[in-house]
């Protein structure tokens, strides 16, 4: 190895080592807010428990940066399998774990075997979870990706907290025709070819490869559908008349489950509602992002607003389509990931802030909000695109592209900036509402 391929190696080391360390702060500080007798307790059937996703993270960590790329063994057997994602270990049974300090300990050794792996790794060798650090950068995503997870579950325990409590008297629930709610504005965008998708070596398996995609001309709402456009579905009975829904959704799904407002809303005695946050029962901005609906709600809004869901192609052309340079960007705004004045990401506050206060994330075409802020449902299921290859494992992706999951973009409040990234491809099954999930509307055609 040249001198100056050495120093370049060692910049990039750095590089990884500052980004990982960087995520591993905000796990750490999440670790310490969860409560003592809600670590090993599982509080929704879709989630294991919270603690067991801190574990999953080291666990990760050791078997993609050391095991699989080095060849190394594990630290401990016994907690890589019970931190482990795998059908012989049940979420049922995810619940017999150590305690909070075994769980700080079993991170911060997991991670020192990592930075060790990494410090002698070769980041030019043709392996291809060494080459430029890739397994280093896969397991700082999924760290990220597992934060927004402790997120969401932080807002379950504290939902079923509330369940019991009476209201707050210092907060005022929010009632429909409260705010003004005047129809949001929508963009005009011209048809076009793009390179959908990326190609990036650190991209995961589902955003590969890119490909040219037709995308005809459609109007695409500025900002997402906020908490007073969501109060007057209500209102008007949006959640009561079928003619909106999809059969499924209503019949199966919406009256089984009883289903009459998002997913984080608290019904007030005398109208209106709260919020539930990390921090209690909460007044709501009306202008905030609505979140904690399925997608069969966020269609049935749809309908009722006489619009629709924006396919997948639609929203990344929306996006990170630059029509002057023809080209697509890697975020919104640019290439360079999204700052604070730009975008509402990396849980800067535990719930998200009003629509349209960051206008220098916007898009090429004017958009905003397309980067943090609620994830955005499309209309689009999560299939493969061509040349797909799963990669590193078949678990992360090519198990859920049956056909029966949505795609939903853009990322969150809770969302940490390497997830912004427009080819980000989330996926969740219709009736899923726990995540921190909105929607943008579209429509057919230039505007009138």
């Amino acid at each position: 190895m040249t001198l100056t391929v050495r120093r370049q190696q060692e910049r990039r080391k750095a590089e990884l080592r500052a980004a990982m360390e960087a995520a591993r702060a905000t796990t750490l500080r999440l670790l310490e807010r969860v409560p003592d007798d809600f670590l090993k307790r599982r509080v929704h059937d879709f989630y294991s428990p919270i603690g067991w996703h801190f574990g999953h993270i080291g666990m990760t960590e050791e078997s993609w940066v050391c095991t699989q790329a080095a060849d190394r063994p594990c630290l401990d057997d016994r907690l890589s399998f019970l931190f482990a994602n795998l059908p012989e270990n049940p979420k049922d049974g995810r619940v017999f774990l150590p305690s909070r300090d075994e769980i700080g300990a079993y991170l911060a050794a997991t991670r020192r075997s990592a930075l060790a792996t990494l410090e002698e790794a070769d980041l030019d060798s043709p392996h291809p979870l060494l080459a430029d650090g890739y397994a280093c950068e896969f397991a700082r995503q999924h760290e990220c990706q597992h934060q927004e997870t402790i997120a969401e579950l932080l807002y379950l325990i504290q939902k079923e907290r509330l369940s019991a409590e009476r209201e707050p008297p210092d907060v005022a629930p929010l009632a429909a025709g409260q705010a003004p709610t005047p129809e949001t504005e929508m963009v005009a965008i011209p048809g076009g070819v793009f390179r959908m998708g990326s190609d990036d070596r650190h991209g995961y398996d589902n955003e590969k490869r890119a490909h040219e995609v037709a995308v005809p001309s459609f109007r695409l709402d500025r900002t997402p559908v906020t908490v007073a456009q969501w109060l007057s579905f209500i209102e008007e009975g949006g959640y009561g008349n079928y003619r909106w829904w999809e059969e499924e959704g209503f019949y199966h799904w919406r009256v089984r489950e009883n289903i009459t407002c998002p997913e984080y809303w608290r019904r007030a005695s005398e109208g209106g509602y709260y919020a539930v946050s990390p921090d209690g029962l909460r007044a709501m901005h009306p202008e905030e992002p609505v979140f904690g609906i399925s997608w069969y709600e966020a269609d049935a809004y749809a309908r009722w607003a006489g619009k629709r869901l924006p396919t997948e192609a639609e929203w990344e052309f929306a996006a990170a389509f630059e029509p002057r340079a023809r080209r697509a960007r890697r975020y919104p705004a640019g290439d360079a990931p999204p700052q604070p004045h730009q975008a509402d990401f990396g849980l800067s506050a535990g719930f998200p802030c009003p629509v349209g206060v960051h206008p220098e994330g916007a898009s090429a075409w004017g958009v905003l909000d397309m980067a943090g802020g609620v994830w955005e449902w499309t209309a689009s299921p999560f299939l493969p695109y061509p040349g797909f290859e799963a990669f590193p494992y078949d678990g992360y992706s090519k198990e859920h592209m049956d056909g029966r999951h949505y795609v939903c973009r853009g990322g969150s409040f809770a969302t940490a900036a390497p997830i912004l990234r427009c080819s980000f491809r989330n996926w969740y099954v219709p009736t899923y509402r726990q995540g921190f999930l909105g929607l943008r509307l579209a429509a057919d055609g230039p505007a009138s």
